[in-house]
Parts: C-alpha cells; structure tokens; sequence
C-alpha cells in the first residue's frame, strides 16, 4: 500500500515528461534544420548536398507538433479548470493537427511553398496564443511557478506582436522603406516566438511536469 501511495505522483509525471523532452528536443532540431535550409538556399554549389533539408525539417516537424498533443492535454492537471483554458487547449489541439496535416501535404508536393507558408504562420499564431491564455491562468492562479508564467507569457506574445507590426508594411508599396520599416522589427520580435516555442515544453518538463500538481501534493500532506 505504501509503495502504491509513493509512486503514483511520479507516474502520473512521468508521462508528461517524456511527451515534452521529446517535443522540445524535435522542436530544436527543426530549428537548426530551418535555419541550415535559409543559409544553404541561395548557394548553388552548397545547395545540392541539401536538397534533403526541406522533406527533413517536415517530418521532424510533425513529431514536435504532435507530441506537444499530450503535453498540451497533461497540463490541464496543472491549471484551474477555466473556460479559456479548455478552450485555448481544444484551439491549440486543432492548430497543432493542422501544422502536422500541412507539412504532410507538403511532403507530397500537394501543397504549394507559398499556401504551406501562409497555413503553417496562422496555425503557428493559435498555438501562440494557447501559451500565452495558459500561461496567463497559471499566472493568475498561482498554479504555475512564476518563471515558467513570465516565460511563456513573453513567448506567446512575441510572435503575434511581431506578425501584427509585419502585417503593417502591407499598406506600403512592396519593397519600400516604409514597408521595411515594418516588416524588418516585425520579423525580428516575431521570430524568438518562432524559434523559442521549444524551449517551452522543455521549461514545462523541467519546472512544471517534474513534480504532481498542487491539488496532488495537498491531498497526500492531509492523507
């Protein structure tokens, strides 16, 4: 009985864990798979030694977005049961089975460079907003330790910020200073939401998943 009571926080943990680590570390490697596949494109000779790179980034892609499923669904354990909690996490589901559909279809060649790009950033912006709504709840019902709130809040505001001041060189002539001088700050605040959303299961791996929720730990200190 002792060690049925002992080891039932640390499964209900565990789970979560290795959903995060793996979504997190996959995340990371489609990043520097993303950011090799920018600095090869335009370099003839160099570039076809990494042909491979856009089918790679793709497939490591759909295993980021789709185990970041079960952490999405895990830290409902770790939230008040809120109405905007539910609803940003059913949200997120939806966007997070939608990037991994898109980069399939891309895998086929059924989708163009141009849709893929356009699907990929409004998916990307409902997931950033799930980090932020969660991030806010755990902030304001102190369920979440503050540097994982004040984390998250900043990684889910970054890219919608940044995607919101780019969208404004769109008034302005193509290729104008004007339009530059909005587009250039708004890829930059925009793209550490982009390339950091990694680092965020990790954080939750690390500081949140690590231990039970709150209501697990004050239910074993009055048994």
């Amino acid at each position: 009985m002792m060690l049925t009571e002992t080891h039932v926080p640390r499964q209900r943990t565990a789970g979560p864990v290795l959903w995060a680590l793996t979504s997190g570390i996959t995340g990371l490697l489609a990043d520097v798979l993303l950011v090799l596949d920018q600095l090869t494109e335009n370099v003839g000779d160099v570039r076809q030694y990494f042909t491979w790179l856009p089918a790679a980034i793709a497939c490591v892609m759909v295993v980021q977005f789709l185990t970041l499923i079960p952490v999405a669904l895990a830290l409902r354990g770790w939230l008040p049961p809120t109405r905007s909690v539910r609803l940003a996490t059913a949200t997120a589901i939806g966007a997070i089975l939608a990037v991994a559909t898109v980069q399939v279809l891309s895998l086929t060649g059924v989708l163009e460079f141009d849709v893929w790009v356009a699907l990929v950033m409004a998916m990307f912006l409902l997931v950033s907003t799930w980090v932020f709504t969660v991030s806010s709840s755990g902030h304001r019902y102190c369920t979440l330790p503050r540097s994982v709130t004040r984390f998250g809040l900043l990684l889910g505001t970054s890219y919608p910020v940044g995607l919101l001041i780019a969208a404004g060189g769109l008034l302005f002539p193509s290729g104008s200073a004007a339009q530059l001088a909005f587009v250039v700050p708004g890829l930059i605040i925009a793209a550490p939401g982009w390339l950091a959303l990694p680092v965020w299961p990790l954080v939750l791996a690390r500081r949140v998943f690590s231990k039970p929720p709150s209501h697990i730990s004050n239910e074993e200190g009055t048994s």
